[in-house]
């Protein structure tokens, strides 16, 4: 029998529902990107996550995830934690009833992929601030095998959504290879209600944020930052721009914040928009810088440590793209959502 999307979830969320039972304690994530939730159908219009970072991995892992970190500039890595991710991306045109799609629109594409995740933690970092280095190694595979076609298709037949015509066009089969580098620094700007002995419950802080990726998925490099105001903040860093989460770990108080922020991207190559690298494929121009707004709320809430599930995290944002290509003729919008788990 044909291993279908709908095989490929329920097994992706039955190892991922076994995880307590037959694994060490960890922490993981689900992340779902979605258009449909800004009331949209177009472009960057479904993604999907599943992360996972173990207690103790094996010692060959760690030791192979703190090397990258130290030849990775991380600050201070004797304590970098090393994970695995699983996920798939996909991209359309705004009609999706042409079977054969407009060329001067973004081209079909899907990237289904697993990968290594690096992340470390230190309180004085550069500047004195805390800082949160991470890195994400990804293997994969872009075009027909990747599945996003009917993974869509699939979605839709179940909410009653009509399927996508064009995917016969999409770009073709290539593997890929994509490294992410992301640095974050959270400084404490206001404490406007003091603290008491169950922690801040009313400050603001501002995390400024770098990443760079490289790969034949994408290149370029991209600063930002974002302004929260909530609960004991430090216990956490925010959000992550672009599609790059990781689980983090349990906190020791209630935190919970209100947040905006915004990125500026360089791209210097995207195989969603320039097509396949070695082969001729639909493709369209890219605009050379990106701009990405980010608006949420988030909590994360510490559960009795003798209890199986330890901890839960929950993070819902709108995130606001500007045209990505020349011919793109509005910004693209989609929504957010981000559940950890900590056990």
């Amino acid at each position: 029998m044909p291993l279908t999307p709908r095989h490929a979830w329920f097994l992706a969320a039955a190892l991922t529902l076994s995880l307590p039972m037959e694994a060490p304690g960890g922490d993981f994530l689900f992340q779902w990107d979605n258009d449909k939730i800004a009331d949209t159908d177009r472009h960057y219009t479904n993604g999907m996550r599943l992360s996972y970072v173990p207690d103790e991995p094996w010692r060959e892992i760690t030791d192979a995830s703190r090397w990258l970190a130290h030849n990775t500039w991380f600050w201070n890595p004797q304590g970098a934690r090393p994970g695995f991710v699983m996920g798939q991306d996909m991209y359309t045109p705004e009609d999706v009833d042409a079977k054969i799609p407009d060329p001067r629109d973004r081209p079909y594409a899907g990237w289904s992929y697993i990968g290594l995740t690096v992340q470390n933690e230190v309180d004085q970092g550069l500047w004195g601030l805390d800082q949160f280095d991470t890195l994400e190694i990804d293997i994969g595979i872009v075009g027909p095998e990747a599945r996003a076609g009917e993974t869509q298709n699939w979605f839709h037949r179940q909410i009653n959504v009509a399927e996508s015509q064009g995917w016969d066009s999409q770009i073709g089969t290539e593997p890929g290879l994509l490294i992410s580098r992301t640095v974050k620094l959270r400084a404490p700007l206001w404490e406007p209600f003091g603290r008491d002995e169950d922690g801040n419950w009313g400050a603001f802080d501002a995390i400024p944020h770098a990443t760079a990726q490289l790969g034949n998925i994408k290149i370029g490099a991209a600063m930002g930052g974002t302004l929260r105001f909530g609960g004991n903040l430090k216990e956490d860093f925010g959000p992550i721009y672009g599609t790059f989460a990781l689980p983090r770990h349990r906190p020791q108080k209630t935190t919970w914040s209100l947040y905006m922020g915004a990125e500026v991207r360089a791209v210097g190559r995207d195989i969603f928009l320039d097509g396949n690298t070695f082969k001729d494929s639909p493709d369209v121009k890219r605009n050379p810088f990106v701009l990405e707004h980010r608006a949420g709320i988030a909590t994360h809430v510490p559960l009795p440590k003798d209890w199986s599930v330890t901890g839960v995290r929950l993070d819902i944002s709108h995130v606001m793209r500007t045209r990505e290509f020349e011919t793109q003729d509005k910004a693209d919008r989609y929504g957010s959502l981000r559940i950890g788990i900590n056990f």
